[in-house]
């Protein structure tokens, strides 16, 4: 599956974004905007927390813009700063997922899929803890290797793996389980808890 950032953005415009031309950045910030959005809620399940995350990583883009060499498609060093930036967020502010309203979008699915899977798909990546979600993500959307995904989260290549195979392994009972799932559990109608 190719990364929703994969997204060409011309030489001439990341250097005038260097040189600190706002249009230039703001037109980035434009071109990154869903996809770092996503990013921030899968990671967090709260559309507050998932703005924050956005700005923090558009602050960070902006601030380190400069260290981008085009060595590597610019996509590629933008995600990463904004994946950073989720990453950094969730580590400040361990929270408690108490949010499950479910963000459908093509991600979730891919071509061909139906509302309904989606909406099953991503209700069951919601009640995953936040580190298998995260390591689901990383892996399956962004498509990190094992030895990137334990770099950036500060774990082994094993605790990737085992992460990732039991996020399988409940996304799996959970969706053989269908329609006997407890709605209870899932938090619906709750507000995100941004003080913790």
């Amino acid at each position: 599956m190719k990364s929703a950032f994969a997204v060409d953005v011309d030489d001439q415009l990341v250097l005038r974004a260097q040189a600190g031309d706002r249009d230039a950045l703001f037109e980035i910030y434009g071109l990154f905007e869903k996809q770092a959005y996503t990013v921030g809620y899968r990671f967090s399940q709260c559309p507050q927390q998932a703005q924050d995350i956005l700005q923090d990583g558009m602050l960070s883009l902006v601030e380190n813009i400069h260290q981008y060499r085009f060595e590597a498609p610019f996509w590629g060093w933008a995600r990463r700063v904004f994946i950073n930036a989720a990453l950094m967020y969730l580590r400040r502010h361990r929270h408690r997922d108490s949010n499950v309203e479910v963000l459908v979008d093509e991600q979730v699915v891919g071509d061909g899929g139906s509302a309904e899977m989606a909406r099953d798909i991503a209700t069951a990546f919601a009640r995953l803890a936040p580190e298998r979600r995260v390591v689901l993500w990383l892996y399956g959307v962004e498509g990190y290797t094992h030895q990137e995904i334990a770099r950036m989260l500060g774990y082994s290549e094993s605790y990737s793996k085992t992460q990732l195979m039991r996020a399988r392994r409940q996304v799996r009972q959970w969706w053989q389980a269908g329609s006997e799932t407890d709605e209870g559990d899932l938090g619906e109608g709750d507000v995100c808890d941004d003080q913790q």
